[in-house]
């Protein structure tokens, strides 16, 4: 029900304003001029999709990377999955990459997974959940510094401008051609995720007992990680990376939840991804209105208080 009332506060709100009464009409073809019609069909349905994709792709992947990890501080902005990805579509976009549009998923893919294996090569001899995240902030960092080197290359100001609106985070603008771009990744991933779901649970032993069961723990966390990247790469290539939604939505899924099942918190992660990010969209366009902002700064001020809340009452499983 939230989801159905966003998904028509995000088609009545932006330039120009309409009653949500007025939608079937447009959707239909059958009401409004033109400009309205254009406006809805060809940007805010795309635009309406895509926030969906985004937000349940990301809040899947944090889920499945706190969950597999057994690190409540897992997330692809802190082990590098996103830093990984924007590397890579930084070199598409700043230095003219050979690389055709089809093809931005697979390269933001690859980024997003050699970002997470430095991370977890690099925290494999970490004691603790805070020190495997320092260790990920670090990593995070210096591909961080890796982007700025890319962009010092730049010869073009437009494209860096394009690039930095790109790093925020950003749903405006996009198109029918973003959704076709993204739409078979989240696809697949995410049915994939929900049907290795009793896998992750097994993962939550120990490795000698997951062993014991039959299943190969490595290359079963390996495939899990995979599939994140997957979720966050193809994400951050249409929209960048858009930050904390990842990090917050397993724990608001996990009060909700209260049982350890994986079969259960990733449906669950998912749908609370989906109306984090499209409840943040709604926001960047009315904030400001008739100017929009873009909606990576709506999730940090909506999820850094939240955090700081979640922190406060349950300590995120720190002690654990």
């Amino acid at each position: 029900m939230a989801l159905a009332g966003l998904a028509v506060a995000h088609l009545s709100t932006g330039e120009p304003m309409l009653a949500p009464g007025q939608l079937p009409g447009i959707l239909m073809g059958e009401s409004g001029d033109r400009i309205d019609q254009l406006v809805v069909r060809e940007l805010r349905v795309p635009r309406l999709i895509l926030a969906l994709f985004a937000g349940a792709a990301l809040g899947l992947s944090g889920a499945i990377l706190q969950f597999v990890l057994r690190n409540p501080l897992a997330s692809p902005e802190l082990l590098g999955v996103s830093a990984g990805a924007s590397l890579a579509m930084a070199v598409i976009l700043l230095l003219n990459a050979p690389v055709l549009f089809a093809l931005h998923p697979i390269v933001a893919l690859a980024g997003g997974l050699g970002g997470g294996l430095i991370v977890l090569a690099a925290s494999r001899g970490a004691r603790t959940p805070v020190e495997a995240a320092l260790i990920g902030v670090a990593v995070a960092a210096l591909l961080q510094g890796a982007i700025l080197a890319v962009i010092s290359l730049a010869t073009s100001s437009g494209a860096v401008q394009v690039f930095f609106l790109f790093t925020v985070g950003n749903l405006a603008n996009r198109t029918w051609d973003h959704v076709q771009l993204v739409w078979p990744w989240v696809i697949v991933g995410i049915p994939a995720a929900f049907l290795l779901a009793r896998g992750a649970n097994v993962l939550q032993l120990h490795e000698d007992v997951a062993s014991s069961l039959g299943m190969q723990a490595r290359r079963m966390r390996l495939v899990f990680i995979t599939l994140a990247a997957l979720l966050v790469g193809s994400t951050v290539a249409v929209a960048g990376p858009i930050a904390w939604v990842g990090l917050l939505t397993p724990h608001i899924a996990r009060l909700i939840v209260r049982r350890p099942d994986a079969r259960i918190l990733f449906p669950v992660a998912t749908a609370i991804g989906a109306l984090l990010l499209l409840g943040s969209d709604v926001l960047s366009k009315v904030v400001l209105y008739p100017r929009e902002i873009p909606v990576g700064l709506c999730t940090t001020l909506l999820a850094a208080p939240m955090i700081l809340l979640l922190l406060r009452r349950t300590n995120l499983g720190l002690n654990r």
